[in-house]
């Protein structure tokens, strides 16, 4: 019988957020405690949860299998998403969390990571980014997989199509739920790229851009925005515009696939930080 990867769900009493989070962890084939390897951040979309990382599980270990990504650690904690995001407010710091404290939870039984890599879908490709970006001599490789990224880069710039439903929630998040300019830049990936410029080209971050040519959500356009800021900004980065393809749908499996390739050659390539 082939050996296959672990996954393990856990919690933690959390002081950022100040509530109990739950996260799911997986490990690879014959992992041992005390192993040095990379850690992945993987972050779920809006109205999910840690879960995400159980349907992943196959890719997994199907790149494992193919030699396509190194042995690694990789989690995905459970953030809500209104009231969450992946934003930070008093009380309740979601980012922080995921960049800061539940690192440090994972170390002291999963430790020590070589290295750190990020990927997340939609809400998640929102959080992987903004994470990235604000920091980015702390990451290996940053992967968005239909990132929830807006056509305009102030609060009142945005077309009233692109944010419906959560979409809006996420909007108004951002500017604090106040409609503040200044929070809404810090919480946008286009502040945090064009705040951190320098950061980022010194620290060469591998930064994928994967979305559907036909998203209902109209995120392919916040996408193509976001190419262009990058481009401006001389931002190096892999732009996938996937023909033909929705939010998520038939083609999830395989855009994910390859988004796990893209972490797996960073991480081949340079294998610490």
């Amino acid at each position: 019988m082939a050996e296959t990867s672990r996954l393990i769900q856990a919690h933690f009493d959390s002081v950022a957020v100040n509530a109990v989070v739950e996260y799911r962890v997986l490990t690879p084939p014959r992992w041992a405690p005390g192993e040095p390897l990379p850690l992945v951040l993987h972050l779920h979309g809006a109205m999910s949860s840690s879960a995400s990382l159980e349907h992943a599980q196959p890719l997994y270990e199907e790149a494992w299998g193919h030699g396509e990504l190194p042995r690694a650690i990789v989690v995905c904690p459970s953030t809500p998403t209104l009231g969450g995001f992946y934003i930070d407010r008093p009380g309740a710091l979601w980012e922080s969390l995921v960049a800061d404290a539940l690192p440090q939870q994972l170390g002291r039984e999963y430790g020590p990571f070589t290295s750190t890599a990020l990927i997340g879908a939609s809400m998640g490709g929102y959080g992987v980014l903004k994470i990235a970006f604000r920091d980015p001599a702390r990451y290996l490789a940053v992967a968005a997989i239909s990132p929830a990224v807006f056509p305009g880069e102030a609060i009142d710039k945005v077309p009233d199509r692109n944010i419906p439903a959560v979409l809006g929630d996420l909007h108004r998040a951002m500017g604090a739920d106040s409609n503040d300019p200044g929070a809404y830049g810090f919480n946008s990936v286009y502040g945090r790229a064009r705040a951190h410029r320098a950061q980022i080209l010194l620290a060469q971050l591998p930064i994928l851009i994967d979305c559907g040519a036909e998203d209902e959500f109209l995120l392919h356009e916040g996408a193509e925005f976001l190419r262009g800021v990058l481009s401006d900004l001389g931002v190096p980065h892999e732009y996938r515009l996937v023909a033909g393809a929705g939010h998520m749908g038939e083609s999830a499996e395989r855009r994910t696939r390859g988004a796990i390739r893209f972490l797996g050659s960073a991480l081949r390539e340079r294998p610490t930080p």
